[in-house]
């Protein structure tokens, strides 16, 4: 005796198909317009390296014990080892001048100019904060603040 058991559909119903179509399409609209332009990305790269350059700085001042200057112009952010960064610190690495390169088209800098302290202390004792002003839409504007007492560098 044979059973007669019914059949099973096997794929998508055409309902199905066009909702996922949709939901990938409006996807694709907002995602893809993002990766296009990298100048956003390279906005961001940007204040990375400022911020590293920063704390490099902070951390060169304390291990060589000397005073270690930081200087922020429109469009660089450098350190160095007398006042005006006219004696820049060399990166280890790299080899080069420890500083940024130019900001990337649209992105200015607040101008800075100060010292660490062989402590790691910004010279004078107060909080620097340096601002990054972005052009580019969709770009927020980012800070590096220098607290006053510990010369903690952060966003």
């Amino acid at each position: 005796m044979l059973l007669h058991r019914p059949s099973a559909t096997i794929g998508f119903t055409v309902v199905e198909l066009v909702v996922v179509l949709t939901i990938a399409g409006i996807v694709a609209l907002v995602a893809i317009p993002r990766f296009m332009g990298v100048s956003g990305f390279q906005s961001r790269g940007f204040y990375d390296s400022a911020k590293s350059v920063v704390r490099f700085a902070q951390k060169t001042a304390i291990a060589w014990r000397k005073e270690v200057f930081v200087c922020v112009t429109a469009t660089k952010v450098s350190a160095g080892t007398a006042a005006g960064c006219a004696t820049p610190i060399i990166n280890p690495v790299t080899g080069a001048a420890l500083d940024t390169g130019n900001a990337p088209g649209g992105v200015t800098l607040t101008l800075a100019a100060f010292s660490f302290d062989s402590a790691g202390r910004p010279n004078p004792n107060a909080p620097v904060t340096i601002t990054l002003t972005s052009g580019i839409a969709g770009d927020p504007a980012r800070q590096i603040v220098v607290e006053a007492e510990t010369g903690y560098v952060h966003p």
